[in-house]
């Protein structure tokens, strides 16, 4: 195997083996000289001298002479990929320090020179080790090499390759003469002389690494639209990206010609990889006699099959591929290497930068999955099913393959087919955009090697994985014999999976059965089966992308240890406030810290705090508060049994480890910081979904100074998940700004929105400071906008003249401000004191500007008690605290224990003021002086709670379609966003659709987000908000007890409904509704309830249960993956998506375990229950 392909990035000459020169022309050498090319320097020689191929009798003047350290005689194409060569074909290495072989022009008129009217075409091979962004290294070129006797720019021609977007892109360059050469040409100012320079580069290229390529170009001097290039014998488009398109005449000379290099050697113009079959014509070559150049055969894997895992599949993963449609590259070293019980594949383990935020994988990148199987001896059809290209190979032969996304297409495409009455029973439909190819694979009882390639992404695509699976149809006992295996467990469960989840693997009905092609595992391929099995490979990957940042966090957490134990050092040389001393005969007695400060203030109010909750009512309050729903009934069961007095402090504790405190997290951090994804084309402040670093930062609990330091830095990805997602404000004229005003709002509770265009009227900040926190967040002057400026001339008044101090045009430098809020340790606190960003990162969360911890102690106290020590909690101007030296001490604490939002947690939740029954006592105003906190206030749920407690108590999943209008993948992530399918109340966005285009409604998702919006919920965040509008109304109850969430999927009891799975136990009835209450409310019913609902449920109780046998494996075909964007605007689009809302509005399919009127009142039970104004409230 040829060394480059598996160590595509070290020393060339110390890999590469040496070659010997082949002493006759390859075929692909008759391919070339059959074109006559005018010089033809092969480079597969082993002395100094680069020997000219072409024919002529003077063909040796146009030798090549080696400069440097070529490394000649490197081994080149293997015979196996690329036929046309010889075994023994050779290359010259470069290795981009200045190395290139020189070309002596014979003199005037020789075959090197190319005037108006001559046309030319170059080409070569090339393997490029390394090109870097923005880079232009030559392939060949005249001119420009420095010589003594030639002017500096006199850039005859030149065939390179440019760095762009980690991928190396065809380029051609010349000098036109139209200004005259000479002194004339050198007194010409820089933009006069950049007019002469034209440059014509392709859009599409490849990935460094990735093996051999063929590069050509070919132009007419003096047509400008003449231009064609080629990658791997395909012609590729381009454009004129500098000097524009012309039809002048090019710089014609005797200066040399370099292959290799220009400039006089200069390291970042010289090549770096191997070289070969490099040719100079003269004549354009047509586009046939170019794709005759390019003949690869994709490498088969090879396997030590010893090191394959047993029982396993093998997945590996490979970046920097290239983004060309096609299977031309060899591939490197694997970057990630993991196992998989099957062939089936719904996501890829993330990846993340060296402090642990998502990064982007190259785009595209390839999946390869391997293992040894043993199929039933006989013929087998297999199922290759993929959203990108993908094929299967078997013992070594190609099996199948499927094409790759054709992209492009406006609104107005075809509306498939929906499969027909022949496709396979059971067999799980395919999605919207994924290709099947079938194939016949016969065995002989013996394990055979199948090997899946799949690439992920593309050019101008998300790189989603899709549903990738490669299944096997087996006979009926030979499917009777998977059901069984599935039966006994060959594939777990997932953590936490209920009885109905484990018949998801079962396979039903009869016939032939399709499963997933695996080593020992049987999954059936249908839609019970898939769920499940997707269900846990998401799991799987969830644990592992949390290992590996735990691993990428080493280095991090350990910088981040050292300066909290910074923190605790500094404090321990400024004293905290004291706690107060109780009052002999203080009733009741305070338990905590906090309970202390607050009994002061309470005994001189003469007020008498609320007393404790019960049980039951704390573990509800306790568990909204924590993981956003409320607590299972098991959960609920073990604390009411629990009698040792410490339990509350052991439950808090329990609760506070519970992976749900992210979830109920993310929602309130959307709002603070504006996350504003669109799933359609941007619009004003449109975000990336930094949402998974919200949540991913909360599930590692990420001290709160290095949440707030990451998300200044914007690092990461943009559009899947990282914080750099933050630093996205689309359409706005000063997007950071924007970002600093957020900044400053959420972290220090300053309002810089009035500083955006004029000095502040009612706070004290003026326009300059708001634009230089723009500028350290820019790390670079910023530019005062007209759009952000009040006309001079405007003269406006609002309640005193507004002052307009900074004018259009102006640039701002950056520059920390505001010397009140500390800094004074900043420098300590710097990892990089040369960026900006960190700097203002380290101003903000410096020990000695506490005011950071006090802004998020408050948020935090007013998100858990009801109101804040300050209000608002995220405007500080001119406002008192109610409790300032409990504010203080908080704040202190939660310092000096590393910003650990858990610990502040603990500290609130383990005191009386937080345990207090709800509600008794109300702030008589808004005045600090009237909040005593002697009660919590009565909380409304959030949106995103109400929704997850909804579906959580009745143990639904929260289905909805997927949250993309791009559903067969064709289009980037900078268009159309694919948010997934949520899981979580938080993982919905605005279902942009607001022109109202029937085929692109979301009916199910719409039912969730109506929801979330009656309760304060935002579909788009084009500003932050720290408290929601969730003022009572007539909506909100309408919204619940007759919208199509509540009456259709909430209130019916469905075959994947828990209630459902109570009603169908053998128990007695009152022992039913003791359940439900428990599931619903946390609480036993009354009396008088308990009488009530089973006196309505009791009639036909023992005739309940209707037995109809095993649920359908396969749901029915949903029409809605026949449209996309693609086709919305195609008729049949929309009369297929009204059908698809008229079904929508019927709700959920009910379950036909339970006869139809006994269900029926069960759901009116149901009904009343979460309709409860109790429900609706934190306890």
């Amino acid at each position: 195997m040829n060394a480059l392909r598996l160590f595509p990035g070290l020393l060339l000459a110390a890999l590469v083996a040496t070659a010997t020169a082949a002493t006759k022309p390859s075929r692909y050498a008759d391919l070339v000289l059959a074109d006559k090319p005018a010089a033809y320097w092969r480079l597969n020689d082993t002395g100094a001298t680069a020997l000219n191929s072409a024919p002529g009798a003077k063909a040796a003047l146009l030798n090549g002479a080696v400069e440097g350290k070529v490394a000649i005689g490197q081994r080149a194409q293997p015979s196996e990929q690329f036929p046309e060569f010889e075994p023994d074909s050779a290359a010259a290495g470069f290795s981009g320090k200045g190395e290139f072989i020189r070309v002596k022009d014979p003199g005037a008129s020789s075959p090197l020179d190319f005037a108006k009217g001559d046309a030319i075409t170059m080409e070569a091979w090339v393997y490029v080790n390394s090109l870097k962004d923005g880079q232009y290294v030559y392939v060949v070129g005249k001119g420009r090499t420095g010589n003594k006797g030639f002017e500096a720019n006199n850039q005859n021609y030149a065939l390179r390759l440019h760095g762009t977007g980690g991928a190396a892109c065809v380029s051609f360059l010349f000098r036109d003469t139209e200004k005259g050469d000479g002194a004339a040409k050198a007194k010409a100012t820089k933009e006069e002389a950049e007019k002469n320079w034209h440059r014509w580069t392709s859009t599409d290229g490849f990935a460094p690494g990735s093996g051999w390529h063929h590069v050509a170009v070919t132009y007419t001097f003096g047509k400008g639209g003449s231009v064609k290039g080629y990658l791997d014998g395909v012609e590729v488009k381009g454009k004129w990206d500098m000097g524009g398109q012309s039809d002048a005449a090019p710089v014609v000379d005797d200066d040399e010609v370099w292959i290799g290099s220009s400039m006089g050697a200069q390291a970042g113009s010289t090549f770096n990889g191997l070289l070969n079959e490099v040719a100079i014509h003269r004549r354009a070559l047509d586009a046939k006699a170019i794709a005759t150049r390019f003949n690869f055969v994709p490498p088969v894997a090879k396997f030590d099959l010893a090191k394959l895992p047993k029982g396993a599949v093998q997945v590996e993963l490979f970046e920097g591929i290239g983004a060309t449609a096609n299977w031309n590259f060899t591939l490197g070293i694997p970057v990630e290497t993991y196992t998989e019980p099957a062939f089936g594949f719904v996501g890829v383990p993330q990846k993340y930068t060296d402090r642990g935020v998502r990064a982007d994988r190259s785009n595209p990148f390839l999946l390869r999955a391997s293992a040894l199987v043993k199929l039933p001896t006989g013929e087998h059809r297999v199922l290759l099913r993929s959203l990108q290209g993908a094929k299967v190979h078997v013992d070594g032969r190609l099996a199948a393959q499927t094409k790759f996304i054709a992209t492009g297409g406006g609104g107005h495409g075809k509306v498939g087919e929906a499969p027909g009455a022949d496709y396979p029973p059971s067999l799980r439909f395919p999605l919207n955009g994924h290709k099947e190819e079938w194939c016949t694979v016969k065995s002989t009882g013996k394990e055979q090697l199948f090997v899946l390639e799949a690439i992920i992404g593309g050019k101008g695509l998300r790189p989603e994985v899709g549903e990738l699976t490669v299944s096997v149809e087996l006979s009926e006992k030979s499917a009777a014999t998977a059901v069984a295996s599935a039966r006994a467990g060959d594939l777990k469960s997932p953590s936490g999976a209920n009885e109905r989840d484990g018949r998801r693997l079962q396979t039903a009905g009869t016939g032939e059965r399709f499963v997933l092609l695996a080593p020992t595992a049987r999954v059936a391929h249908d839609d019970l089966a898939w769920e499940s099995y997707s269900a846990q490979q998401l799991g799987r990957l969830a644990t592992t992308d949390a290992q590996r940042r735990r691993d990428a966090n080493a280095a991090e957490n350990k910088y981040w240890a050292q300066r909290h134990e910074a923190v605790r050092k500094f404090l321990a040389d400024k004293p905290g406030p004291g706690i107060p001393a109780i009052a002999p005969g203080t009733s009741p007695s305070p338990r905590t810290e906090i309970d202390r400060f607050l009994a002061a203030k309470l005994a001189a109010a003469k007020v008498q705090p609320a007393p404790l909750t019960d049980d039951a009512t704390f573990l509800r309050r306790l568990a909204l508060d924590t993981v956003g729903v409320p607590p299972t009934p098991e959960q609920l069961r073990a604390f009411l049994a629990d009698q040792s007095p410490n339990k509350r402090a052991a439950a808090i504790d329990r609760f506070l480890a519970l992976p749900g405190w992210a979830d109920n997290w993310v929602g309130y951090w959307q709002d603070v910081l504006a996350e504003n994804p669109a799933i359609l084309k941007p619009t004003l402040n449109n975000t990336g979904p930094f949402r998974w670093w919200i949540h991913e930062s909360f599930a590692d609990n990420k001290p709160m100074d290095r949440f707030a330091t990451e998300l200044i830095a914007m690092d990461g990805s943009v559009y899947h998940g990282g914080p750099a997602g933050f630093g996205l404000a689309t359409q706005n004229d000063v997007p950071m700004a924007d970002r600093a005003q957020i900044v400053s709002s959420a972290f220090l509770a300053m309002n810089l929105a009035c500083a955006r265009c004029h000095d502040a009227p009612y706070h004290d900040f003026k326009q300059r400071d708001l634009f230089s926190l723009a500028a350290m967040l820019k790390r670079d002057a910023q530019d005062v906008p007209k759009s952000s400026s009040i006309p001079a001339n405007a003269n406006i008044v609002v309640g005193k003249r507004i002052q307009v101090t900074l004018h259009p045009g102006e640039k701002v430098s950056p520059e920390w401000t505001f010397a009140n809020y500390g800094g004074a340790a900043s420098a300590d606190f710097t990892r990089k004191p040369d960026d900006t960003r960190e700097q203002l990162a380290a101003y903000i969360t410096s020990p000695s500007n506490d005011r950071f911890a006090q802004v998020l102690v408050n948020r935090a106290w007013k998100r858990w008690l009801g109101w804040g020590f300050i209000e608002p909690v995220d405007d500080w101007e001119n406002k008192t605290a109610s409790h300032p030296e409990l504010m203080a001490w908080l704040a202190r604490e939660f310092m000096a224990n590393g910003y650990d939002l858990k610990h502040l947690a603990r500290l609130v939740f383990n005191s009386h003021a937080y345990q207090r029954v709800a509600g008794l006592h109300t702030p008589k105003s808004d005045e600090p002086a009237d909040r005593l906190f002697a009660s919590p206030a009565r909380r409304r749920l959030a949106a995103e709670q109400l929704v997850d407690s909804l579906f959580a108590v009745t143990g639904k999943p929260l289905s909805s379609e997927l949250l993309t209008l791009d559903n067969d993948a064709k289009s980037a992530a900078q268009s159309f966003l694919n948010l997934g399918y949520a899981r979580r109340a938080w993982q919905f966005t605005g279902l942009s659709n607001d022109r109202d285009r029937p085929a692109l409604s979301m009916p199910k998702t719409q039912a969730i987000v109506d929801v979330l919006q009656m309760f304060g919920w935002r579909e788009a965040r084009q500003g932050p908000l720290s408290t929601r509008d969730d003022a009572p109304n007539v909506l909100q109850p309408a919204v619940l007890a007759n919208g199509d969430m509540g009456n259709g999927r909430i209130a019916r009891l469905t075959d994947d409904c828990a209630v459902t799975d109570l009603c169908l136990e053998n128990q007695p009835l009152p022992a039913l509704v003791d359940a439900v209450f428990a599931r619903v409310l946390s609480r036993a019913p009354t009396t008088a309830e308990r009488t009530k609902f089973t006196s309505y449920l009791q009639a036909g109780y023992a005739e309940r249960v209707v037995d109809c046998g095993p649920r359908k494996s396969r749901k029915d075909f949903d029409p809605t993956q026949l449209l996309s964007w693609t086709n919305h605007l195609n008729a049949k689009a929309s009369e297929i998506k009204y059908v698809v809302e008229e079904k929508a509005r019927l709700g959920d399919e009910p379950t036909p375990r339970l006869k139809k009127d006994w269900r029926e009142r069960m759901e009116d039970v149901l009904w009343a229950m979460v309709n409860s104004p109790e429900f609706v409230f934190v306890p």
